[in-house]
């Protein structure tokens, strides 16, 4: 009865062992898209974020550039998935959605160009 205990604590703490780690992973951002134009003076494209499993990143770098010359840029933390970034420039599509995430694996900050896309 002890081994079959002493298995059932060793497997337990397997399991508890991969959990922590898949959990530490960094999540991959998967994609940045631009869902809306607003009409408002200044114009903002309003961005969704979707990410994979892990841990999120500490924040998220959007660069936003449209093809008649409208530009912007917006800092956001991890907790967010849809961004409004306001637009300098003549507005109109398609648009070019560039993020950099930003990590800390192992208490070091560790960039990453995660996305980079038209809409």
């Amino acid at each position: 009865m002890r081994r079959w205990r002493s298995w059932f604590a060793l497997g337990i703490g397997l399991a508890a062992l991969g959990a922590a780690i898949v959990g530490a992973r960094p999540a991959r951002l998967r994609s940045a898209r631009v869902t809306c134009l607003s009409g408002s003076n200044p114009p903002c494209a309003s961005i969704a974020l979707t990410y994979g499993p892990g841990a999120r990143p500490q924040c998220v770098v959007i660069d936003v550039s449209g093809a008649h010359g409208a530009t912007g840029s917006a800092t956001v933390g991890s907790d967010q998935e849809f961004i409004e970034v306001p637009l300098a420039g003549k507005a109109g599509g398609p648009y070019r959605v560039a993020a950099t995430a930003v990590y800390r694996v192992g208490g070091v900050p560790v960039m990453r160009h995660e996305v980079s896309g038209r809409s």
